[in-house]
Order: structure tokens, then C-alpha cells, then sequence
């Protein structure tokens, strides 16, 4: 007959032989990077939020197009990824999306700036731009840029997890004046049905959607000021959770922004190649101090 020390040092052998056989079974299922993973499967889901001219869905083809997009595509190609899938979410899900492991990169013209840098890793920027308002033709404010809204009774529109938010509030616009929406068409609707006065963003997007809608215009463009009065560069780039897949991306992206490829996707997207210029020689680190 077996002792009871004996069948306890039994049963000590055979959990510490299953819990060998877990260990061995999890380190099995590591397997490699993101960056290796996405190399074997040729496929990667990016993150959009529908904004046109910067990443969206072409409705005619159902392609996804767009700056971000394009220019991501010729960087992924040189990593070995030649196949891109598109989530679409509002433009302020796009960081809790990629964190949450929705997709595996932002490809939708994100600003890149320091409270944004806390959640998410930028790779450096391909264009820079300035700010405009779609507003009323006519322009019956007499609006200029943010901070001129202050000094009317005029309400403006922007969109959720925007850096719009953070410019009309450093501009002191009273917070009656500011309406925030979910999504980037969602303002135009609003100011389509009158309830707002004025749409907030970037030149392009502004100037894309004055060209689409009668009785409407686009202001010049304008700097943003910060709570200094000081011009804010706004300058877009691409958004990762993993930081080896963000400097092979950044690497390919400098190199093919030597030689000329980035500025000349970025100029048939956006319209100017000045915008892609005026980025080459900035770093993530320049945009947010790190």
C-alpha cells in the first residue's frame, strides 16, 4: 500500500508535469511579430474614418482610397503587405479602435500632436496643411478664421475627436458656440438644415465639400492659433500600436520620401505637392515634443 507522502509526492510530480506541458503549449502559441504576421498573410486592415480627399471608400468601385491610404500602400508593398482591408468608424473611434486591436494601423490623415502621442505611435508625417470653414456664401459672419467666431454670435460646427475641438476652445469661442458631432459629414448636414453657422477642418476637406454643395463657400485658408496666439502646424501622418512595425513603416516612408514617390501620391490626392515638401525634413518628434 502507498504511503500518503508517497501518493502526495505523485500527484506534486504530475501538476508540475501538466503545468510544463501549459508552458510549453502557450510558448508554442506566441508565434511572431505583428510586423512578421502581416509579412505572411499579405493582408492588413487599416483604420478610416470616410474623409475625403484623406482616407475613404471610393462609392463607385468600393476601392479604398484616399492620401493616407495610397501612400501606405506603396510603403506596405516594400515590407512585403500588398493587400489592404478597410475598417470605417467615426473619425474620433479611429485611436480606440486601433488599441483595441481593430485594425492594425490609422491610415486616415491623422494629426499628429502630443496628447495624441500619449495613445498612440505616429510615424513621421507625410503632408502639412492649414484649417478652413465652410460657411455660408456670402459669409454673413464675416468669419475669418477660429478665433474671429468669438467675436460673433455664430455657432460652429466640429467633429468629435477632432484637434478642431481643442482649436475653437483655445480660440475662446464661448462653449454655446461650439456643437460637436459623431462624424465628419455629419456637420455638413447641420449646416445644410441651418442649425450651425460654420463647419470647421482641414483646407481640403472644407474646399471638397464647398465645391459639392450649392449656396456654400470655403474661407481662405488660415492657421490655427494655440492658446499663445501662436500658428499650430497641422501636419498628418500614420498611427500604430506596435513600435517595430512602426519603425519598419517609418523607415520605408523616409526613403521613398527622398526620393520623391510620397510627394507625388500625396500631390495627386491633395492637390499640392508643397504640403508633402513641407514635411520631409519633420520628425514625429518635432510634432510632439518627444
Amino acid at each position: 500500500m502507498q504511503s500518503k507522502t508517497g501518493r502526495r509526492r505523485l500527484k506534486f510530480v504530475a501538476v508540475l508535469g501538466a503545468l510544463a506541458l501549459i508552458a510549453a503549449a502557450c510558448g508554442d502559441d506566441t508565434g511572431g511579430s505583428l510586423l512578421e504576421e502581416l509579412q505572411e498573410s499579405g493582408t492588413i486592415t487599416v483604420g478610416i474614418a470616410n474623409e475625403i480627399p484623406y482616407g475613404y471608400e471610393d462609392e463607385a468601385t468600393g476601392n479604398i482610397t484616399g492620401e493616407a491610404p495610397e501612400v501606405a500602400k506603396v510603403v506596405l508593398a516594400e515590407l512585403g503587405i500588398d493587400n489592404m482591408e478597410a475598417q470605417v468608424v467615426e473619425f474620433g473611434s479611429l485611436i480606440g479602435g486601433l488599441n483595441a486591436g481593430n485594425f492594425d494601423m490609422i491610415a486616415a490623415g491623422m494629426y499628429i500632436n502630443a496628447d495624441r502621442a500619449e495613445e498612440v505611435i505616429f510615424s513621421d508625417p507625410d503632408y502639412c496643411i492649414n484649417e478652413s470653414m465652410l460657411v455660408v456664401e456670402g459669409n454673413p459672419h464675416g468669419l475669418t478664421n477660429y478665433n474671429s467666431v468669438a467675436d460673433t454670435d455664430a455657432v460652429l460646427a466640429v467633429a468629435a475627436g477632432t484637434v478642431n475641438v481643442a482649436y475653437a476652445v483655445d480660440a475662446g469661442i464661448p462653449e454655446d458656440q461650439i456643437v460637436e458631432f459623431a462624424g465628419i459629414e455629419d456637420q455638413y448636414d447641420a449646416i445644410r438644415a441651418g442649425r450651425v453657422d460654420a463647419v470647421s477642418g482641414t483646407v481640403l476637406t472644407v474646399t471638397e465639400h464647398a465645391n459639392a454643395m450649392d449656396g456654400f463657400e470655403a474661407l481662405p485658408s488660415f492657421p490655427a492659433l494655440d492658446e499663445n496666439g501662436d500658428p499650430i502646424l497641422g501636419c498628418g501622418g500614420f498611427g500604430f500600436a506596435d513600435q517595430e512595425f512602426r519603425d519598419a513603416f517609418n523607415e520605408v516612408l523616409n526613403r521613398l520620401q527622398e526620393d520623391g514617390t510620397v510627394q507625388a501620391i500625396v500631390e495627386e490626392h491633395l492637390g499640392s505637392r508643397d504640403v508633402a515638401e513641407d514635411a520631409v525634413d519633420l520628425t514625429v518628434a518635432d510634432l510632439t515634443g518627444g
